[in-house]
């Protein structure tokens, strides 16, 4: 009740109290239970901004986690919460860990070249797959809707710690995904995020019709999370133009 109310400082005492309760076992004999509690504790402390409490708890999760999709939504709190600690290379570092173990690829470098030709090939694809793509249903692909979670953060990071040759890769990456699996509710920020790196004079027109179809999603996707950036990117960089 009081994180559905927002008072995470309350639902962080109420949750640790919880946690107090639990027999130190409660890894191996309560296992769904501590991982669902822990993350919740994690949550409240990060929303209080209590980052170093928050990580400790992330990174006592990753390790007791008994598989990689248990570990998933705790790598994403963890390198949420180092971003908010300005640790950007820790963020990319760990983002970049994740996207391997998903099987993507992350180069160690991208030319200036080799990023142009990558804008001008998810160009190509957006242009081929139209309406059809944009009007589709959302994908029930969970690996899809992870990887572009992680694609997400790792611009951000990028952004500040890598070229901009990195940050076109990864906009073009995510973007290609989105376009060859199917839509999901990271898809309007993957949309909007490729603008960001496409925005040039040229391109000024293009870059607000792609804005304006990843805003439309809105509606249909559950983007709360990610509505600060949308719009920061939508109106600070696109629709000014």
């Amino acid at each position: 009740k009081a994180l559905d109310g927002c008072d995470h400082e309350t639902a962080y005492s109420y949750l640790c109290a919880a946690l107090s309760l639990l027999p130190k076992d409660h890894w191996e004999n309560h296992y769904d239970l501590s991982l669902r509690l822990g993350f919740l504790i994690a949550s409240a402390a990060n929303s209080t901004c209590h980052y170093d409490k928050a990580i400790i708890i992330l990174r006592k999760i990753i390790e007791k986690a008994r598989c990689l999709d248990d570990q998933l939504p705790s790598y994403i709190l963890l390198s949420q919460t180092l971003h908010a600690q300005g640790k950007l290379n820790d963020v990319y570092d760990t983002c970049s860990a994740i996207l391997t173990e998903l099987g993507e690829s992350i180069p160690v470098t991208y030319t200036l070249s080799e990023s142009s030709e990558m804008l001008e090939e998810t160009l190509k694809m957006y242009e081929e797959v139209g309406d059809k793509w944009l009007k589709g249903e959302k994908t029930v692909d969970k690996t899809l809707q992870t990887t572009l979670q992680f694609y997400n953060v790792i611009v951000l990071a990028s952004y500040f710690c890598k070229s901009y040759s990195m940050v076109a890769y990864f906009t073009c990456k995510a973007m290609q995904l989105s376009l060859q699996r199917g839509l999901c509710d990271h898809t309007p920020l993957a949309l909007i995020q490729f603008t960001t790196v496409l925005n040039k004079d040229e391109n000024a027109m293009l870059c607000y019709r792609i804005a304006k179809d990843a805003m439309s999603l809105r509606e249909r996707f559950d983007v709360a999370a990610q509505i600060p950036e949308l719009y920061f990117n939508f109106y600070g960089r696109i629709a000014w133009r």
